[in-house]
């Protein structure tokens, strides 16, 4: 009998036991996300163009930017040099004169750019009595344009 009051006693007790809770500490924390994007662009100008005897205004095609990822206080500037004369291939005197315009008929010398899908069309104008006034044979030109990425 002593064991099984022994036994019983020894059940009580460890049920009235007081069971020791553990919690865990919250705690907060924060974490940084980050990413760096570099500037990139495309930038389509216009290629060699053969302009017909006679025609006071031709095609040039457009200078368009492709894909533009830029800093929001910059811009993609083009500018265009030419002296504005088509030079005889055998005497380098006789020149056609032309300029460049842009579609609002205004001369282009440069132009800023932002975004993807900016775009300027561009045209060579060769008066009638520049024509008139041209000796034969062949002529040509370089138009050189220079792409740079600037402060707006």
């Amino acid at each position: 009998m002593k064991k099984l009051f022994a036994l019983i006693l020894t059940v009580v007790m460890i049920a009235t036991m007081s069971t020791t809770a553990f919690a865990a500490n919250t705690t907060e924390g924060e974490a940084d996300i980050t990413t760096s994007i570099a500037p990139t662009y495309t930038v389509t100008i216009p290629a060699d163009v053969n302009v017909q005897f006679n025609a006071t205004e031709t095609s040039f095609g457009a200078i368009e930017v492709e894909a533009s990822q830029i800093h929001p206080d910059k811009c993609i500037k083009v500018e265009l040099t030419s002296d504005g004369k088509l030079e005889n291939s055998i005497d380098a005197t006789k020149v056609i004169p032309y300029a460049i315009k842009d579609s609002e008929g205004a001369a282009f010398a440069s132009a800023t750019y932002l975004t993807e899908g900016d775009k300027t069309e561009l045209s060579i104008h060769i008066t009638a009595n520049d024509w008139n006034a041209a000796y034969a044979g062949d002529y040509s030109d370089t138009v050189t344009f220079t792409v740079s990425y600037e402060d707006k």
